[in-house]
């Protein structure tokens, strides 16, 4: 099952007017908080909530979320919010232990309605579920609808504002995933093969044409050791890999240790700069979503396309 932009809208208009799955919450004269727990959340939530909503970011850039752990602050910013919303798919772990004991605030799962066939899971273990999602942009467009529409739900008042700000963002990440796709398409196609620490680019590979290797699995908390890095440095030698790369949430030495033993076999294997994997970048090119696609794409193309 895919999700065409035309399918997406129209779910949106009339799934507007349905039931909504939380009950409205009480309103103040000011605007409502939104807090979202990433900074790719809050970006969604700021695009498709115009001016009618306060959105703000639980986790700083550069963050990990699967092994965040909330502070006070963060417990009182989780207080003061009127809606809560986080990414689901078992992402944010030590957060959702506190959302799960609140009961007086409108809290979103965003992949909630996501189907089941459309989440990737480990072959090697079905159960675990990789919670990257938002690198698969035609999903992100159902999400942006959905989000709108549990937002109008809540606040009625908010209906005309919010509803053309999600359209045009949809509009927007559809566009973008277009020039993504023109980028990758520059790679020669045996050269599309993007190698990090953890694996947080299966659905960027899926939505794009491309091969993903890492050393761990869709968690950074998976281990990995000796055994995984000699595979790895095997097949980067042996496929003469151009390029491999690091994250922005993740310590660089995994990599480096790669790139050394691909030296110690006699193959120079570039180490890339950060792709921006669960987190948004702290640079102007780097601090929205559809920055952040266009700036992963940009710098495969540099380093894969050689």
């Amino acid at each position: 099952m895919r999700f065409s932009p035309i399918i997406l809208v129209l779910a949106f208009v009339f799934g507007s007017c349905s039931t909504p799955q939380n009950e409205a919450v009480t309103h103040t004269s000011s605007k409502p908080k939104v807090l979202c727990t990433t900074s790719i959340m809050a970006d969604w939530l700021t695009h498709i909530s115009g001016n009618a909503f306060e959105v703000t970011a639980l986790l700083d850039k550069g963050i990990d979320p699967h092994t965040y752990k909330p502070s006070k602050r963060d417990l009182d910013a989780i207080r003061a919010a009127d809606v809560i919303v986080y990414h689901g798919v078992h992402l944010e772990g030590k957060i959702i232990d506190v959302l799960e004991k609140i009961e007086d605030k409108l809290i979103i799962d965003a992949a909630a309605h996501v189907p089941d066939s459309i989440i990737i899971s480990d072959p090697n273990f079905p159960a675990s579920k990789d919670p990257h999602y938002w690198f698969d942009t035609e999903l992100v467009q159902f999400i942006v609808g959905d989000l709108a529409q549990q937002l109008i739900a809540a606040y009625p008042e908010t209906v005309d504002e919010v509803m053309s700000a999600s359209v045009n963002y949809q509009q927007e990440i559809l566009a973008a995933a277009d020039s993504v796709q023109k980028i990758i398409e520059t790679i020669p196609p045996e050269q599309r093969l993007v190698i990090t620490t953890h694996d947080a680019l299966s659905y960027f590979a899926r939505t794009f044409g491309m091969q993903v290797r890492t050393l761990q699995g869709a968690s950074t908390v998976s281990e990995f050791g000796l055994r995984e890095i000699t595979e790895l440095v095997d097949f980067i030698c042996y496929n003469k890999v151009p390029a491999i790369f690091l994250e922005n949430i993740v310590s660089p030495q995994a990599m480096e240790s790669v790139q050394r033993g691909c030296q110690d076999k006699g193959f120079n294997v570039v180490l890339g700069p950060e792709l921006l994997s669960d987190s948004l970048g702290p640079e102007a090119n780097q601090d929205t979503y559809v920055e952040m696609l266009l700036f992963n794409a940009t710098l495969l193309k540099t380093y894969l396309a050689r």
